[in-house]
């Protein structure tokens, strides 16, 4: 069946001064965030859980999530761990090891989806990226953002499934200043895509991709988190997938 990527607004500003300092245990309080996701990610839920047997997974859960937010650098996008390892495949391998490289990544999708993206609306890539919806020249600065855009980055994602990258409301500036080089065909979604970045733009927000991530408990988290709701019209959120 393949894979389902998915396009969604990501106010960076807020993730960077606010949330990667609370993943990292260096501000803030993860116990509230923790114990609500872990509702959904425990198999039976937690209500079969004693108060003490919930207190600890909950305290070993937050631990976790610090220790690996703490090797990240300050783009929070390369562990120093996984960096000093060359090879791709022993990269894996690392990742795979950890036994707690799971959680974190399905905490990291529920956490940033809560806090400074928003799941809906956002654009259905299907099983390609948005590289493959523009001819592009590989010699513009479109082609070298929108490359790392699809770029997936193992450390967010586990088997497959998760965040895969994001960028900031600077890199999307100055694909927005050189979106003439944006050439697409009818059948893409290159139109759709240009108006997001239209609205991005404006507001100063950035782009997170995911693939395959669980859309039954982001749906539920509050919207309207990156731009306010009259900013959506008719002509500017045609292609987008709205909350059912």
């Amino acid at each position: 069946m393949g894979y389902w990527c998915t396009l969604h607004l990501f106010d960076d500003k807020k993730f960077y001064k606010e949330i990667v300092p609370t993943l990292k245990g260096e501000t803030g309080d993860l116990t509230a965030d923790c114990q609500e996701f872990l509702k959904s990610h425990v198999t039976g839920s937690t209500s079969r859980l004693s108060k003490q047997e919930l207190e600890k997974l909950v305290n070993e859960t937050i631990k976790n999530i610090v220790s690996i937010s703490s090797s990240f650098d300050k783009t929070f996008k390369i562990n120093s761990e996984y960096q000093k390892i060359g090879d791709y495949n022993a990269q894996i391998e690392f990742l795979n090891n950890l036994d707690i490289h799971y959680d974190f990544c399905k905490f990291f999708e529920f956490y940033i989806f809560k806090t400074c993206a928003d799941f809906f609306p956002h654009l259905p890539l299907g099983k390609g990226g948005v590289m493959r919806q523009f001819k592009l020249s590989s010699k513009t600065l479109s082609y070298s953002i929108i490359g790392e855009l699809d770029d997936w980055n193992p450390s967010f994602h586990n088997a497959g499934m998760g965040i895969t990258n994001w960028l900031t409301h600077e890199d999307f500036q100055y694909l927005y200043l050189d979106k003439e080089n944006l050439k697409y065909d009818e059948d893409s979604l290159g139109e759709e895509f240009l108006s997001l970045l239209k609205i991005a733009h404006s507001n100063e927000l950035g782009f997170i991709t995911g693939v395959d991530m669980r859309e039954n408990i982001l749906e539920l988290l509050p919207n309207n988190k990156t731009v306010k709701p009259e900013t959506w019209t008719l002509e500017n959120s045609v292609g987008l997938l709205w909350k059912r």
